[in-house]
């Protein structure tokens, strides 16, 4: 028999398809759906209807579950949401759900998240997006997934997006080669730091296989509590689909 945290991980797997049809099939036809602050969907076309201005904005999402608990026939889970804009910039935003079942169906699927930094992000144009479709957004998805993979400190996913031959410089600091030794290297800083967000100021392409991100790569240190902001800039340079080379520029004075 399919448990209540399976159900939920079938629901997300169909959302991330993006087929708005296929995900409200998985609702009763008098289910109760609310997405943030955004209006109530009681029945399945109305989850359609509401999830159109959703589409304007998104090209790919992907549900990074951090923990569940189940009570009196509801499921609650605790998550971070990646998403790729249709113009090409990168969110991942905290999210609770809360989910009821009725058999197989969803009967009520509450969504608590604040979605406006990717509302905010402006519409993509037809041919800003076929434009990016053949620039770097699939070097782009690659460095949001290797993040996600990161932050939840799955290492045989994060190694995964490398080159075996890669090689990893951080400022004036020797390099070291392989994804191994980027875990490892990675390990011992996350021993003080939590890392917890990536701002992301801007994006440029160098040419077909190498982007130059600017971000504020933000921490807590686990001894002090504190919140740490990293300024620094990444050259990430691919081969293959697979990351060869990533150089980081930081400013470290914190």
């Amino acid at each position: 028999m399919t448990t209540t945290f399976e159900k939920a991980k079938n629901l997300f797997s169909t959302g991330e398809g993006m087929d708005v049809e296929k995900f409200a099939a998985h609702f009763c036809d008098d289910c109760f759906y609310q997405f943030a602050n955004y209006p109530v969907a009681k029945s399945p076309k109305e989850i359609i209807e509401n999830s159109q201005e959703f589409l304007s904005h998104v090209k790919t999402v992907k549900h990074h579950i951090i923990g569940h608990h189940e009570s009196a026939g509801i499921i609650y889970l605790e998550m971070e949401i990646s998403y790729t804009c249709l113009n090409g910039n990168h969110h991942t935003l905290p999210c609770f759900d809360s989910i009821k079942f009725e058999g197989d169906k969803v009967k009520e699927l509450k969504i608590f998240m604040d979605i406006n930094p990717v509302y905010a992000e402006p519409h993509a144009t037809t041919k800003a997006t076929e434009k990016k479709e053949n620039d770097h957004s699939y070097i782009c998805d690659k460095i949001a997934s290797m993040y996600a993979a990161l932050k939840k400190e799955d290492w045989n996913e994060f190694e995964s997006y490398f080159d075996d031959n890669v090689l990893y410089k951080v400022g004036a600091n020797d390099p070291v080669v392989g994804p191994k030794m980027i875990t490892k290297t990675l390990q011992y800083i996350y021993k003080i730091l939590k890392l917890t967000t990536h701002n992301q100021r801007g994006i440029w392409k160098a040419d077909d296989e190498t982007v130059i991100i600017e971000m504020d790569a933000n921490y807590v240190n686990k001894l002090t509590e504190k919140f740490v902001q990293v300024p620094c800039t990444d050259i990430y340079r691919f081969e293959n689909g697979k990351i060869t080379e990533w150089r980081v520029y930081p400013d470290a004075s914190q």
